[in-house]
C-alpha cells in the first residue's frame, strides 16, 4: 500500500494542481504541498514543473509516478488474491476496447469463458486507443484490445494481428463491385468517419492531406461507429473500417468491404495490450491466453464471401 506522500503525489500528477488534488483527497492544500516537498527533498530533485496552467511532472516525476502506480497496482493485486483465497471472491477482469471490438468480438469470447469460469465477472470500457493506453497506465483496466498504428509508451503488446482498413459501403453502392478503390474514387460520394483519435481518422487524414483536387465530402462524423455504420447502410455514404469486427454484417450482405489502393491503410494492427511491468491477477492472465487464441482464429479465418 502506498504511503501518504506517494498517494498525494499521484493525485497531483493526475489533476495537475495541488488545489484540485487536495479537494479530491479531502485534505488541506498545505498538507499536499508538504508531502510533495518531502518527496522532492528525499529524491534531491524537483518532481514538478510549476507552470501557469498547472503542474507537470519532470522526468524524475514521471519515473516516480510509474513506480508509485506499479506499487499501488501490485498491492491491490495481492489484496485481491488474498481475499479470493479466504472467501472464494468473484474475480473481475477489466477490459478496454474500441466500440466495434467491444460490440462484435468480445461478447462471444467473454460468454464462452464464463461457461467454464462462472466465478469471473467482466467490466468493459469502450474508448479510443489513446484513452485505453492511459487507463492501462493508471491501472483502470487490466487488458486492452486496441487498434494501433504504433505501440504506445508504457504498453506491452501481448499479441497482434493485421487489421487493414477497407472502404465500407452498402451492397448497392456504385463502387461495391470494384476489386479495389483509391481515395480519389471516394471524392464523388459522402464520407462518414469516426471522430479524431480513432486510427481510421488518423489514416484518412494522413493519406488525404497531400492530395490535390476536389475536396472530400465529409458529410457525417460521430464518436460512435454504430452510428457511422447505420448511416452507411442507409444511403450512399462510404466509411473506412476493418473487416475483423464486421464479419457478421459482411456475411449477411448488409455491408461490403472493398480494399483500398493506398498502402498506408494496410499498416494497422489489432493488439492485445497490458501495462508494461504490471503483474496481472491470475484470472486476467489466464483470460489473455483465450483472448489471443480467439483473435488469431479470426485473423486466420478465410475472407468473408460478400454479397454485392
Amino acid at each position: 500500500m502506498l504511503d501518504t506522500a506517494h498517494r498525494y503525489f499521484l493525485e497531483v500528477v493526475r489533476t495537475g494542481s495541488i488545489k484540485e488534488a487536495a479537494a479530491c483527497l479531502h485534505v488541506a492544500a498545505s498538507a499536499v504541498s508538504r508531502q510533495i516537498a518531502k518527496l522532492e527533498d528525499a529524491s534531491g530533485t524537483p518532481l514538478f514543473e510549476r507552470r501557469p496552467h498547472g503542474m507537470v511532472p519532470t522526468q524524475a516525476g514521471e519515473l516516480l509516478a510509474g513506480y508509485a502506480r506499479r506499487t499501488a497496482l501490485e498491492a491491490q493485486r495481492v489484496r485481491h488474491e488474498l481475499r479470493s483465497l479466504r472467501h472464494a471472491e468473484r474475480s473481475t477482469i477489466r477490459i478496454g476496447a474500441n466500440e466495434a471490438a467491444g460490440r462484435n468480438l468480445l461478447p462471444g469470447i467473454m460468454a464462452a469463458w464464463r461457461e467454464t469460469h462462472p466465478e469471473v465477472a467482466f467490466q468493459v470500457l469502450v474508448g479510443a486507443p489513446g484513452v485505453l493506453a492511459q487507463r492501462l497506465a493508471e491501472g483502470g483496466i487490466d487488458i486492452a484490445v486496441a487498434f494501433s498504428l504504433k505501440t504506445a509508451s508504457g504498453v506491452t503488446v501481448r499479441h497482434e494481428i493485421d487489421s487493414p482498413v477497407r472502404a465500407l459501403m452498402a451492397p448497392d453502392h456504385p463502387l461495391a463491385r470494384r476489386a479495389f478503390v483509391s481515395l480519389d474514387d471516394l471524392r464523388a460520394y459522402p464520407i462518414a468517419l469516426t471522430d479524431a483519435g480513432a486510427t481510421v481518422k488518423l489514416l484518412f487524414d494522413a493519406a488525404s492531406g497531400g492530395l490535390d483536387g476536389t475536396p472530400f465530402d465529409l458529410a457525417y462524423s460521430s464518436n460512435s461507429s454504430s452510428v457511422i455504420h447505420a448511416v452507411v447502410k442507409a444511403g450512399q455514404a462510404i466509411t473506412l473500417s476493418g473487416e475483423i469486427t464486421l464479419r457478421a454484417a459482411l456475411a449477411r450482405g448488409e455491408l461490403v468491404a472493398v480494399p483500398l489502393a493506398e498502402a498506408g491503410f494496410a499498416l494497422r494492427t489489432l493488439q492485445v495490450q497490458t501495462a508494461a511491468g504490471r503483474v496481472l491477477p491470475e484470472a486476467a492472465e489466464r483470460f489473455i491466453g483465450t483472448l489471443i487464441q480467439a483473435l488469431q482464429a479470426e485473423a486466420d479465418a478465410p475472407p468473408v464471401a460478400q454479397v454485392a
